[in-house]
């Protein structure tokens, strides 16, 4: 019984801090900003990759350019540049998946604003701990249901 009341204090704590996180976003300044990769939108703010990449995902379903909400199209990652920073890599933990993959790659996600041809390519650094911003030319509505998948 104790197991299951820490988890479920664990569940809501994690969606209070996720949502804490996401109300209070600014427009970057610069053009790259989550773009390019030597300017990746930086989403490590929790100790698990894991984690990251599911605030990233909600990041992903709040965005809207020019009206219109994004779809998702692919997923990739790629080799971060040798310039910026790098998490340690850490020992796999529970079931052989580790903390932290090492900081070694970007995770990339082509999206497609709904009704249209227009791509975008969006970086996110899912380890890396650093004030979250949303892209020039994007518009972050935090009440917006979208489900990015269809």
């Amino acid at each position: 019984m104790r197991m299951y009341i820490m988890l479920f204090f664990v569940l809501c704590t994690g969606c209070i801090s996720t949502n804490k996180l996401l109300t209070s976003l600014e427009h970057s300044e610069h053009d790259n900003y989550g773009y390019s990769i030597e300017n990746p939108i930086l989403i490590g703010h929790f100790s698990s990759w894991q984690k990251n990449t599911d605030v990233a995902l909600l990041y992903l379903s709040k965005l809207m350019y020019n009206e219109k909400t994004l779809q998702f199209v692919l997923h990739a990652t790629v080799k971060k540049p040798s310039d910026q920073p790098r998490k340690r890599k850490s020992l796999p933990l529970l079931y052989g998946t580790p903390s932290s993959l090492g900081g070694e790659f970007l995770d990339l996600y082509l999206m497609v604003p709904r009704g249209t041809t227009d791509t975008l390519n969006l970086y996110f650094d899912v380890e890396i701990k650093g004030e979250t911003k949303i892209p020039k030319g994007l518009v972050f509505d935090i009440n917006q249901t979208n489900n990015i998948y269809r």
